[in-house]
């Protein structure tokens, strides 16, 4: 069995990280469920733990902000979901049955694109929820969160969703000009920047 899954897809700052872990089903270890249902230290113990197992293979792919920024402008944001996924399992480099968190509002469709994107070995299916239905995409769910959290650590801009106080706060003391980090056209970002070219207008 093979899961996938993202973390990371919504927020404004930082990079998206997409997981694919395979493995048997009596491979994983106890606890494994959809990572926002785990506490982080359980989160940093489960993904060790699978990197370390003998039984399981893991790959992360990250995808940046500025190629966010490219698909969003020529209008792919599910393209580039489809791209992602393809390529944590080319990372993952194995066989067997995919199930996926669908990424799209129709699950059926995100299946279809993702197995032409993928490789002919795979089998190919995608389920909203599936972090929740199934252990071993909730063990996907679990690595890519841990590598989100790690990455957007780095920057002091709190979770980088736009709902947290924090990470809009880190976007008005760096606005307009944002670092490499943020996601320049998420609609977060555009108001702030906008807001804050206003001020400066008006100053003057």
């Amino acid at each position: 069995m093979i899961g996938v899954d993202e973390a990371g897809k919504g927020a404004v700052v930082g990079s998206m990280f997409v997981a694919a872990v395979a493995c048997a089903p009596d491979a994983l270890p106890d606890g494994v469920r959809d990572s926002k249902l785990l506490a982080p230290d359980e989160r940093e113990r489960i993904a060790a733990h699978l990197r370390s197992s003998d039984s399981v293979t893991v790959a992360v792919v990250e995808i940046t902000p500025k190629e966010i920024d490219t698909y969003v402008a020529d209008g792919g944001m599910n393209d580039l979901m489809v791209e992602a996924h393809g390529r944590a399992l080319d990372a993952l480099a194995s066989q067997g049955r995919v199930i996926a968190d669908a990424s799209d509002v129709s699950a059926e469709r995100f299946a279809r694109r993702l197995s032409e994107r993928a490789d002919d070995s795979y089998d190919v299916s995608a389920e909203h929820g599936a972090d929740e239905a199934h252990d071993v995409v909730g063990a996907a769910s679990v690595v890519a969160k841990v590598e989100r959290d790690a990455h957007v650590g780095r920057y002091d801009a709190g979770s980088g969703y736009p709902g947290d106080p924090a990470t809009v706060e880190y976007l008005q003391e760096r606005a307009p000009d944002f670092p490499a980090c943020v996601r320049k056209s998420w609609s977060t970002a555009e108001r702030i920047e906008r807001e804050e070219r206003q001020t400066g207008f008006n100053d003057f």
